[in-house]
């Protein structure tokens, strides 16, 4: 029963780490995002093609960078249940801990 504890903590960290290091690319991904578009509205001779498929690659970019951070919660998720099936993720145990 204690490895069981021990791999919930270690898939606890590992998750934190994770969210961690998914909310620093995202900002990295956001900074670059506004840089790109302020050089695109500083730059009259870009055509409004090109302006439109670059916001297209941006939204892109985000909606993959959701769709990957939902995997690997999903993830997180199904590996703590293998060894305890009534563990809560991480973030919600804390959450409902600090509502009481």
């Amino acid at each position: 029963m204690e490895a069981n504890k021990t791999f919930t903590q270690m898939v606890d960290f590992q998750q934190v780490v994770f969210n961690n290091t998914f909310n620093l690319m995202k900002t990295f991904q956001s900074q670059g995002e506004a840089l790109m578009n302020l050089s695109m509205d500083q730059n009259p001779w870009l055509p409004e093609d090109g302006k439109k498929l670059c916001a297209n690659w941006a939204d892109t970019c985000e909606k993959g960078m959701s769709n990957y951070k939902d995997l690997m919660d999903t993830s997180f998720t199904k590996a703590r249940e293998m060894f305890d099936p009534q563990a809560k993720p991480a973030g919600e145990a804390s959450a409902k801990s600090a509502k009481k």
